[in-house]
């Protein structure tokens, strides 16, 4: 699929989406400790988290999304559709939307307007318990929270919404997505 969707002149877009949350409070995967100690990490106060779902075109990488505060739901899926739909009729071709089966795409709300867009937005389901490697977009988040979010410095917690949206935003102009992921090593594995 995404060969064809390559393709000068092919008649439809590809786009990967997901839903992803980030946190004020960064996560700390891993850490050395003395075995059998237990690690106290000192906190700033209150987490403040974004919940976000979002789209990613292949290949050019341009990015769409919908956010609220805390946590991601399915309300979040109609408004990103709305701007595929309104990017699919400005264009004149079609979008395959591969999506996992993760819980904003399968609520009840999601798949309602999936089935009211489509015309427009064809829907390509991973299978479940697949691979992370597999949609597209996950990559894109990985290396937002491992670069931007866990060096994300705001002056006033209650700004850290408003910032994260505005870095979201700028990596919406032509090209910044791309910058970012070239900059960035592909995971080892």
């Amino acid at each position: 699929m995404q060969k064809q969707a390559s393709r000068p002149g092919a008649d439809f877009e590809l786009w990967y989406a997901d839903g992803v949350r980030f946190d004020l409070l960064p996560v700390t995967r891993s850490m050395w400790r003395r075995r059998g100690s237990r690690l106290a990490l000192p906190t700033p106060g209150t987490n403040v988290r974004v919940g976000v779902v979002g789209a990613i075109r292949y290949p050019n990488q341009h990015l769409l999304f919908t956010h609220q505060l805390r946590t991601v739901t399915a309300a979040l899926v109609p408004p990103l559709l709305k701007q595929l739909v309104a990017r699919a009729k400005r264009t004149g071709r079609r979008i395959v939307l591969v999506i996992d089966n993760g819980r904003p795409f399968s609520a009840q709300l999601a798949q309602t307007a999936l089935e009211a867009a489509r015309p427009w937005v064809r829907t390509f389901e991973l299978p479940l318990y697949t691979s992370e490697t597999l949609n597209w977009i996950e990559r894109f988040w990985g290396v937002l929270k491992d670069t931007y979010f866990s060096r994300m410095l705001t002056q006033q917690r209650e700004a850290f919404y408003d910032d994260a949206v505005r870095l979201l935003r700028r990596l919406q102009r032509p090209g910044a997505v791309r910058r970012l992921m070239l900059r960035t090593p592909p995971e080892k594995t």
